[in-house]
């Protein structure tokens, strides 16, 4: 494929948390969609990072470590991006091993409640969709429909596993969005909003620039349109000239696969500038 000025996308997630396909895979797909510069953010974990480097070197394409954190902020449920950060770091590490845990104690208790209402499913059912990294609902939404109890993703997020529906159970201990900047800050990395358009926090947002450092938004993304776009670089553009900081604009697909939940969108449809994924690729040691 012909390169162009938009061949990035530094939001994608592979089998390291809830994507579809190996690290090596994803790139490789990366690569016949024409991406050169890549991030991988797989959810609450770093696993994948050395797997998507290799294939990246490789295959001529520049993988910048990333991750996606869950955070709650006044109850809501936000998630930071984290690039170019030293991802083998020991505190990190084992923070993100505490944060695994959780993460299995919650699929036991989703067990559990599904087994109340007639769904029986076993911890291995689901683990061997986990491919060594942190395990999520989608990875339960594969085994209810291995089990015959959905037939998609979908249909298992609306009956039982979305928030509000049966089986759903909230995150515990999860971290702050303060805890997760600071978190990205102490292993030498930016920390960026994920997709605002979730939250509707854009006076937050502001505060979380100016009081924690929060480095960058995502303004580019499958779920924002034209005027989402626009109202997030109109964001960026207030900060920047209200706080005289540079902000990092960002951007990508959150591709987990074709036919991830109700997101029917084949890797390569939402890329971001070269130019401002050049701005993150150059922060790497």
């Amino acid at each position: 494929m012909r390169k162009t000025a938009k061949n990035a996308d530094l939001h994608l997630h592979s089998t390291a948390s809830d994507g579809g396909y190996s690290p090596s895979e994803l790139m490789k797909k990366c690569s016949r969609a024409g991406l050169d510069i890549v991030a991988l953010t797989d959810h609450d974990t770093v696993g994948g990072i050395d797997e998507a480097r290799q294939a990246g070197q490789e295959l001529g394409i520049t993988v910048i470590p990333g991750i996606e954190f869950s955070t709650t902020y006044q109850g809501k449920s936000i998630h930071i991006l984290g690039y170019a950060f030293d991802w083998k770091d020991e505190a990190l590490q084992l923070m993100l091993a505490e944060q695994k845990e959780l993460r299995q104690e919650r699929l036991h208790t989703m067990l559990s409640k599904l087994a109340a209402l007639g769904l029986s499913l076993t911890p291995e059912q689901v683990l061997r969709y986990v491919d060594g990294g942190s395990v999520g609902r989608p990875h339960l939404a594969k085994a209810l429909i291995d089990a015959g109890y959905v037939g998609t993703v979908a249909e298992a997020f609306d009956r039982y596993l979305a928030e509000g529906k049966p089986a759903y159970v909230e995150k515990s201990k999860e971290l702050s969005v303060k805890e997760a900047i600071d978190r990205i800050h102490q292993t030498d990395g930016i920390a960026v909003v994920a997709h605002p358009l979730y939250y509707d926090k854009d006076e937050d947002i502001k505060m979380w620039v100016s009081e924690w450092g929060l480095d960058g938004i995502e303004v580019y993304h499958r779920d924002h349109d034209e005027e989402a776009v626009t109202r997030y670089l109109a964001l960026v553009n207030e900060i920047e000239r209200e706080q005289k900081k540079t902000l990092y604009v960002t951007g990508g697909s959150d591709f987990h696969h074709e036919e991830y939940g109700r997101v029917l969108e084949p890797l390569g449809v939402t890329r971001l500038d070269t130019g401002l994924a050049e701005k993150v690729a150059a922060l790497q040691r």
